[in-house]
């Protein structure tokens, strides 16, 4: 596997991210965004790429994310209403590499930056300015109080997800997942697209290029875990307690091992601490 990374430089209230400890067959490395080791599966084509605040596996010939891993920290969570939000291309790829900035009828997309209009009521919603068929599978406000915030902008961190989702149940749940963090300290997710069952991630062919048709996040801690399967068709009222599904059957349809060092003892019952108790 190749990493490609930005800096050793990390923000201070930040764990070292990259530690490489030597073996007698070479070097471990561990990624401290992923809670135990990061996700394995992925297929030959893709790049590793390590920010500061969230380490993703793309896909090349796709240009997008199979998935994003992050660790959300108590303070590392602010208030993101005001920052802007224009998509970049990941600098740690080669330019041909990326996922092209373009919309369905192949214009390039637009976008308003937040931070300078005069009206205020996006604040209600730090999603409404957002591109209509793009979204973010590493939350701005879970870093909003890191100086690397502007790394989410990236390429690396985006994926086709439409607009009800996103700023629907899929909103709701990093909400929670926030305010969990808030007073556990500590938060392990993983989050990427799934497509069609016949088409497993590390079994499509050359130059696939499909659209999502579902899209997962995986929450986890030491000792508990919660996995959620959202349809992109979902609507905007949906809630994202009753997309509550299992960490296997994430592995299944995706092809990928999420938490290769996960204890057999860690429970699936977090989902009661993001307030899905009655469900």
């Amino acid at each position: 596997m190749k990493y490609i990374i930005k800096s050793l430089t990390r923000w201070v209230s930040f764990a070292a991210f990259l530690q490489i400890s030597p073996t007698g067959h070479g070097q471990i490395v561990h990624i401290a965004h992923c809670m135990a080791d990061c996700p394995s599966g992925a297929p030959p084509n893709h790049e590793t790429v390590v920010h500061h605040l969230y380490v993703a596996s793309v896909n090349l010939e796709t240009g997008l994310p199979d998935w994003v891993a992050y660790r959300v920290l108590r303070d590392s969570i602010g208030v993101a209403s005001l920052l802007p939000r224009v998509w970049q291309q990941d600098q740690l790829l080669p330019e041909n590499m990326g996922m092209d900035l373009r919309d369905s009828q192949g214009s390039r997309v637009t976008q308003v930056d937040p931070s300078a209009q005069s009206d205020r009521s996006y604040r209600i919603n730090e999603y409404v300015f957002e591109s209509k068929d793009r979204g973010r599978l590493t939350p701005m406000s879970s870093f909003a109080a890191t100086p690397y915030w502007e790394e989410l902008n990236n390429t690396t961190n985006m994926a086709p997800m439409p607009g009800q989702l996103r700023t629907g149940s899929w909103a709701r749940l990093e909400q929670a997942i926030n305010e969990l963090a808030a007073t556990q300290g500590e938060l392990y997710v993983i989050s990427g697209p799934l497509y069609e069952i016949s088409e497993p991630l590390g079994l499509r062919s050359t130059g696939f290029s499909g659209q999502p048709s579902a899209y997962f996040k995986v929450v986890a801690t030491q000792k508990r875990h919660a996995a959620f399967i959202f349809d992109s068709e979902l609507g905007l009222s949906e809630r994202y307690c009753s997309q509550q599904n299992t960490l296997q059957r994430i592995e299944e349809l995706s092809g990928l091992k999420l938490f290769p060092g996960l204890q057999q003892t860690n429970r699936q019952d977090l989902a009661i601490e993001l307030r899905c108790s009655g469900n």
